[in-house]
């Protein structure tokens, strides 16, 4: 639900505002806001805090201290070892302890340079391997060869035809003094080693210059070495790079395991120093005190009387303020949510946040969500294999609170597959029933296509009707009449519509006709009277989205229907191994989409029918001044949007 906000003023003395501050920095509850300026005061009266100069260059260092500390977690790798050392801010600020942060900058930079070099080396390395063993029988033949020139080529196997005419002019250009062998490195290349006298080589090297041969050209750190010498040290080396990567990787991990997890509480404290700094532009003043305006949840406000009484006494006031009119869209909104519900919340997040004083949906998305899953799934053996990917999401992203929540969801939907599995009597399709384990006991969805058609598109029906029944609660809570209206005869129209088309498809008693005829007509009237000719145009678009609903009996079946396929692939190949192995691969396929494409078509109902309906964006996010190493803590606690 959509939390109660209260407006409250905390006026003290002058002397003790940062102290303020900081203790409203520790609640972490109190949404800090600029104090609006009093008609009639003047800034003689009331004025922004002024931030000393001390103060301005305390932020500039405390900034430049978390550009170097965020570097570092860059560059360190993410450790399990967990240190709880405090800082104090005094200490954190001074010059050998910036000192400090720059060598260990360094040092991890260093170690991170040299790994890379590393990789990079062994890479170059291995693309001269392929090559090198295919020439290694060529270089032994020639390596009694001293006094001449040694150069490698590789070539297009498909242009083998230039082999011919490349040795007739080495032939010509060394008088006959040249050893030329070809080998075949692999399927589509072949390698040359040429050996002449070093008195040619110039021309030599302006001859190789075809598309078709590219000479092997070491690396840097291999000029001036034989080719001989050079592919000895290459290959002695390549066999060393991985020890003297496992000794950077050590170093590396060494560095993380002592100063990650201090590097990042060092951050949460610059934070929280540069906010406290930050903060005070939002503070005002008069000669002998200071005023902080800001909202709290309803529920918090006594909690933060209590504790400004005990540190301060009287010396500090907060008070609630009335909320004008004119404020209404200005109150930030806070989310909070039984824990059963809370990680429903998460398709929230993709969404403008809701406007303060309407309707929460997420009680709603966290029933139907699951319901209309299930109804898509529907089935016990996919269902068991969702449950596990859903546990396996929450152990494995424990510390993401997205694909943690997600884990969750996906969880409790599988609960929904296994129920309505039993309903419909699919285990892995009518693998169940073709072993006698179960049976349809509510509906046979690959027989009961209508049946389950005219169930989805009844959920369909009171889905969206429920959107509009939202929306006229959301615009009776903020005032206004005439938007209420407006929806409901939207609704009437609606319900209207959808009894005359059941009278004449024979589904309603025909009696009724004349009725559903009147009150469609009424409420028409009263739709362009509210919302113009757009009204009644609006109003058919339900029509359509309560057709949209057809998804799920269309999902459901395709399901059912590859499973089937699945299991018919069994009796359809000769050999028994081969078809349980072909079946188990459509039916992991089959669990695949299950995970994904009723999740994606289950929320596109909720974002494009449901939410399309009330959901009213515009609202402004509840960001209160709390600490960095507070929030991890606070999760449970609530959302904020």
């Amino acid at each position: 639900m959509i939390q109660k906000m209260s407006k409250v003023r905390i006026i003290g003395s002058k002397l003790i505002m940062n102290e303020v501050v900081e203790l409203l920095h520790t609640l972490g509850t109190v949404h800090i806001e600029e104090v609006p300026r009093e008609t009639g005061l003047g800034d003689y009266f009331l004025r922004e805090a002024p931030v000393d100069k001390d103060r301005v260059a305390l932020k500039g260092r405390l900034e430049k201290i978390l550009d170097k500390l965020m570097t570092l977690t860059i560059l360190l790798p993410p450790s399990s070892t967990v240190t709880d050392i405090r800082y104090p801010i005094s200490s954190v600020t001074s010059d050998v302890f910036l000192e400090a942060l720059e060598r260990l900058e360094t040092e991890a930079r260093n170690l991170q340079k040299r790994e890379v070099e590393l990789k990079d080396e062994l890479s170059s390395l291995g693309r001269y391997e392929r090559i090198l063993r295919g020439l290694a029988p060529l270089i032994t033949r020639l390596e009694g060869i001293k006094a001449y020139e040694t150069v490698g080529l590789t070539f297009d196997r498909s242009k083998a035809g230039v082999i011919p005419l490349l040795e007739e002019e080495i032939k010509r250009i060394t008088e006959g003094r040249y050893e030329l062998f070809v080998r075949d490195i692999d399927e589509e290349t072949a390698g040359i080693v040429i050996a002449y006298p070093r008195t040619f080589a110039k021309p030599v090297k302006e001859l190789i210059t075809g598309e078709a041969i590219s000479e092997i050209r070491l690396p840097k750190d291999y000029e001036g070495l034989t080719f001989f010498d050079a592919l000895t040290i290459m290959l002695k080396r390549k066999g060393n790079i991985p020890s003297d990567m496992e000794k950077v990787s050590a170093a590396i991990k060494g560095l993380s395991d002592r100063w990650y997890s201090e590097v990042s509480r060092l951050m949460e404290v610059v934070r929280d120093a540069i906010d406290e700094i930050s903060i005070l532009r939002f503070c005002s003043e008069t000669h002998y005190a200071f005023i902080i305006t800001g909202w709290i949840p309803s529920p918090d406000f006594q909690s933060l009387v209590k504790a400004l009484r005990e540190r301060f006494e009287d010396r500090v006031i907060a008070t609630e303020s009335e909320i004008k009119g004119e404020e209404i869209d200005l109150i930030p909104v806070y989310l909070k949510n039984p824990r059963l519900l809370k990680p429903f919340e998460v398709f929230l997040n993709v969404l403008p946040p809701p406007k303060y004083g309407s309707v929460d949906p997420t009680p709603f998305v966290a029933f139907f969500f699951p319901t209309f899953f299930g109804l898509m799934v529907g089935d016990i053996g996919y269902g068991i294999l969702i449950l596990f990917f859903g546990l396996y999401m929450k152990r494995r992203f424990r510390e993401r609170k997205v694909l943690r929540d997600l884990g969750y969801v996906m969880t409790l939907s599988s609960i929904f597959c296994i129920v309505f599995g039993f309903f419909f009597g699919e285990f892995f399709g009518d693998l169940g029933e073709r072993l006698g384990i179960i049976h349809p006991t509510v509906m046979d969805r690959t027989k009961a296509l209508t049946a389950f058609l005219v169930m989805a598109i009844g959920l369909g029906v009171g889905h969206t009707i429920l959107g509009l029944i939202i929306a006229i609660v959301n615009h009776i809570h903020r005032g206004r009449g005439r938007d209420a209206l407006a929806k409901g005869s939207s609704l009437v129209f609606v319900l209207s519509l959808l009894l005359v088309i059941g009278t004449m498809t024979r589904h309603f008693p025909p009696e009724l006709l004349p009725t559903g005829v009147i009150v469609l007509v009424t409420a028409l009237f009263f739709l362009i009277f509210f919302e113009g000719i757009l009204g009644p145009v609006e109003a058919m678009k339900t029509i359509g989205n309560i057709i949209s609903y057809a998804r799920i009996m269309a999902i459901g079946t395709a399901s059912v229907v590859l499973a089937g396929v699945a299991n018919r692939m069994v009796e359809l190949t000769d050999n028994l191994a081969l078809g349980i192995v072909v079946a188990s691969i459509i039916h992991l396929l089959n669990a695949i989409l299950a995970v994904f494409s009723p999740a994606i078509h289950s929320i596109r109902l909720h974002y494009v029918e449901f939410f399309s309906k009330f959901y009213q964006t515009g609202g402004r996010r509840y960001e209160p001044f709390r600490r960095h190493e507070a929030e991890a803590s606070s999760e449970g606690k609530g959302h904020e949007t």
